[in-house]
Parts: structure tokens; C-alpha cells; sequence
């Protein structure tokens, strides 16, 4: 839901909303209506009545209509919170799903029933009044799918004209943010764990409603879509928990969680966690010794993810996401470290075949030292004195984001993938860091699409694959 403004249309591909001029535009009073034809890739035209205090569909609905249709999988019991016109779980309906449509503005329920019911979708789609907040309101167990275009206006100034109270209470943001009230619904017992959240977003300026809430509540996270209109930029984003709630598997010791993870039976989200580690390897078999109260975990990636994305790509985008969850920089390849370049911790990839699968490893420092007369970070620095299972409860998520197969989000794409680990070394190189290729200076200016790093000295550019001969170090 939005406010309702005088925002032109636009021609998205194989994405249509067209106003049937003929049956007229909104006029002043209560019963006063627009009709216009609603059609999304290729679904539809269905005819939508809007009264003038429902918000019609407009550019976000089209953005959020493009995200449903882009999901990998079809069919089970979905809710739309907030369905204004009921356009969206029309949408949905003809895709197979069962909706439980829902809105606090009584002329939206009315009208929603009503266009529900002259497309032809009365057994499919039930709209009732109500939603997150409000006494009674509860998703209903089974449900599967929950789709809400976020309400995002804040409360109008002193001298700014006001909505109606209808109009305000189902367009504008409260102060903890509607995103985090359907945050609290959906810790619930009843709801499937395996259940996705699609909501959209205004993340440019920012709204309360913000997705950083899920995230920290450990929800895994991927863009579907995202636009901008005028000068507000919007996305589509999914949410869901990791493995669908199930926990990893926890040692408190082993040899090393690459060599436990092989005996994972397989399918689904699975990761190993020991809070000690007596062999623990880096990369080229380089021992990694995992420090007292460390982090020590291992993730077994989905078959498909090889095929993908090349090793070297998912080292660089994984440390990209960690240095993002603890405030630390990325050394590419494999390295997390502090600003004054002491190692935190490291990523490694291994196996190949399809009997090992892909298994990524993560080793991390919980406080700074002193090992083999070099120093060391820790995320104490970073964080604060967190313990490992902590740690790895923001990882998981944050990884889970890029790797995990929810049986209805598309797979993050390669591009996705190369943009997400350049602009975590960007960061890290703006931080202060130079760098030699066997003695020369050179100038990192971007990643192939193998995870090498590109690099310039005096007009002539170099695809590093291997960290020999590359000198990266923090500039004093």
C-alpha cells in the first residue's frame, strides 16, 4: 500500500498495468470509483474496481506482482496482509494458490471481495479486515507464502495535509515499523518453519520498516526485484529461517568440520559446529589452529552450487557477507582481517565430486593474540565478547542467503555474486591497502567471473589467480 499520488504508469517487460479510461477516472466522493485492467507477464487482463480511498494499483504493485511471478515453485496456502484493491492475491490465485487475503481499510475489504469475485476466484481467495496488530488477527497454520506490500509513510507534518484516517491507518508506518510486528506474528508456534516471507521494502530513503529486523532475528534474506520511483528507491525482498529452523550439528570437539561434514547425510541445509578443533586446515593444507572459545564451522553446499558458481567466486563472496556480519575487512582471497591487516580468520572451499559435495569452511579468532610470534584479530574486537554459537547464528543466515535452496527463491546469479564481492573488497582496499605483484605496484580494479582478482599497473591489466606473488598489505 501506498499513497496514492500522481505517479505516471510504466511499461515494464512482459509487466502491464493499463487504465481503462473509458469507464472513467476517480471523482470526489464516497462512492466515487476508477476502473483499470490489471495484467502481470502475461496473466490477466482482469478488471479492477478501485474506490477512491483504497490505493490502486500502481509501479510497486507491477514490481511486486513481477517477484510473485518469479518464484520457483507454485501453489499452497498463501496471505496477502494489506491486499488494498485485492489485485495481488488475484495474481496469486491464478498462479494456484489458496489466499487468505486481508486489510484494515473496510472499503478495501469490499472492494477486494468484489474483484476477487467478478475474476472468478471466489474459491480460491477469502478477504477478511484485519491484520498484523490488530485483536484476533492470526496467519493461519499452514500457511506457506506471506506477501505484503509495506506501508512506509511516515505521519504528516505540522503544516502537511493529512490522509483520511482510513487512508492513514493502512498506508502509513508505525514507529516500530509494520515489518517488525509481522516479525513477532511470525515466531509463532503454528507457523510452517519452512514458510517465506516476500515484503516490499522502501530502502532508499529508508522506512521503519526495515530489513535489517530479520536479518538480526536470523532470517535469511535474498533480493528478488527492486526499482526506483522518482527518487525513492524500493525492493522486493524474501525472508525464510535457515534449514527451516533446524538446528546444526554440535560438537564440543573433532578433528576438523570439513572431515565431519563428509558423514552428514545428505540433503538440505547442512552445517557442523565444534566449539574445538584439534586438526583444522586452510588452504594448500595449511594448518589452522582454532584458538580457545574460536569458531570453528562447516557448511555442505547445495549439488547445484558448483555449477554456478566457481570455487574461487564463492570463497570471495562469502568473505565479502562475514566481513559485512562482524565490521572486519576482506584480504581476497580467503582472508578476514583487521584494518591494520592481523588475521581474524579464513574460508576455504574443498571437494569436487558429487559423493563429497561442496563443503565451505569458516575459521574465526574470538579475541586477539599473539601465535608464532605473529598477532592476530578477533571478533571481540569487532563485536564484542560474543560466544561462537552466537556468531555462527549471524553467519548461517547471511550465508544461507547466498547458498541455501528454499524451494521457492531462484538461486542468487552469478552477477549477483561478483557485485556482492567487489563491494566487499572495495571496502577493504578503501580502508588503506597496497599492493605489489611481484614487486610492482599494482592497482586492484575488479573480479572476473571466476573470482580472480583484476588488476592495473600502468595501462597494463593482469587476471590474478593464485596469491603468489601478491604483496597485500595495510598502507601505514
Amino acid at each position: 500500500m501506498r499513497a496514492c499520488t500522481n505517479k505516471g504508469f510504466q511499461n515494464l517487460p512482459a509487466v502491464e498495468i493499463r487504465m481503462n479510461d473509458e469507464r472513467g477516472r476517480p471523482a470526489p466522493g464516497a462512492g466515487a470509483a476508477s476502473v483499470m485492467n490489471f495484467e502481470v507477464g502475461g496473466a490477466g487482463p482482469w478488471e479492477i474496481t478501485v474506490p477512491h480511498t483504497v490505493y490502486p494499483p500502481r509501479e510497486d504493485t507491477v514490481l511486486l506482482g513481477r517477484a510473485l511471478m518469479g518464484l520457483s515453485g507454485r501453489g499452497g496456502r498463501a496471505t496477502e496482509i494489506g491486499c488494498g484493491s485485492g489485485a495481488l492475491s488475484i495474481l496469486l490465485a491464478s498462479m494456484g494458490w489458496k489466499v487468505t487475503a486481508c486489510d484494515v481499510n473496510p472499503f478495501a475489504v469490499a472492494a477486494a471481495r468484489g474483484n476477487v469475485e467478478s475474476a472468478g476466484y471466489t474459491d480460491s481467495v477469502s478477504v477478511g479486515e484485519g491484520g498484523p496488530g490488530e485483536p484476533g488477527w492470526e496467519l493461519q497454520e499452514g500457511t506457506t507464502l506471506v506477501v505484503w506490500n509495506l506501508p512506509y509513510l511516515n505521519p504528516p507534518g505540522h503544516d502537511e495535509p493529512s490522509l483520511e484516517p482510513i487512508e492513514e491507518a493502512s498506508m502509513s508506518d508505525i514507529p516500530e515499523g509494520w515489518s517488525d510486528k509481522l516479525l513477532q506474528v511470525m515466531d509463532g508456534e503454528l507457523i510452517d518453519p519452512g514458510c517465506l516471507v516476500v515484503l516490499l521494502h522502501r530502502t532508499d530513503p529508508s522506512s521503519r520498516s526495515k530489513p535489517s529486523s530479520w536479518m538480526r532475528d536470523g532470517w535469511s534474506c535474498r533480493k528478488l526485484d527492486s526499482m526506483r520511483i522518482g527518487r525513492e528507491g524500493l525492493e522486493v525482498l524474501s525472508y525464510w529461517r535457515p534449514a527451516a529452523g533446524e538446528p546444526p550439528v554440535i560438537m564440543d570437539q573433532c578433528e576438523s568440520t570439513m572431515d565431519e561434514a563428509k558423514r552428514l547425510p545428505g540433503g538440505g541445509w547442512q552445517r557442523v559446529l565444534a566449539l574445538s578443533q584439534n586438526s583444522g586446515r586452510g588452504r594448500r593444507g595449511s594448518s589452522w589452529q582454532t584458538q580457545e572459545g574460536g569458531l570453528a564451522c562447516t557448511w555442505i553446499l547445495p549439488d547445484g552450487t558448483l555449477e554456478r558458481h566457481p570455487p574461487g567466486l564463492i570463497q570471495t563472496a562469502v568473505g565479502a557477507v562475514v566481513s559485512y556480519v562482524l565490521g572486519c575487512c576482506v584480504k581476497w582471497p580467503n582472508d578476514l582481517v583487521s584494518e591494520d591487516g592481523r588475521k581474524l580468520g579464513g574460508i576455504l572451499v574443498e571437494g569436487s565430486s558429487a559423493s563429497d559435495g561442496i563443503r565451505l569452511g569458516i575459521g574465526l579468532n574470538r579475541r586477539g593474540d599473539v601465535v608464532d610470534g605473529a598477532p592476530i584479530a578477533g571478533w571481540d574486537e569487532f563485536i564484542g565478547a560474543k560466544p561462537a554459537i552466537e556468531v555462527y547464528g549471524r553467519l548461517d543466515p547471511a550465508i544461507s542467503s547466498l547458498f541455501e535452496e528454499h524451494p521457492l527463491v531462484p538461486p542468487v546469479e552469478r552477477d549477483g555474486m561478483i557485485a556482492l564481492s567487489w563491494k566487499g573488497l572495495s571496502r577493504s582496499l578503501s580502508a588503506g591497502v597496497g599492493l605489489r605483484l611481484k614487486g610492482v605496484p599494482v592497482r586492484a580494479v575488479g573480479l572476473s567471473p571466476e573470482g580472480h582478482l583484476v588488476t592495473e599497473s600502468d595501462g597494463f591489466v593482469e587476471t590474478i589467480d593464485d596469491i603468489g606473488g601478491l604483496d597485500w598489505r595495510p598502507i601505514p
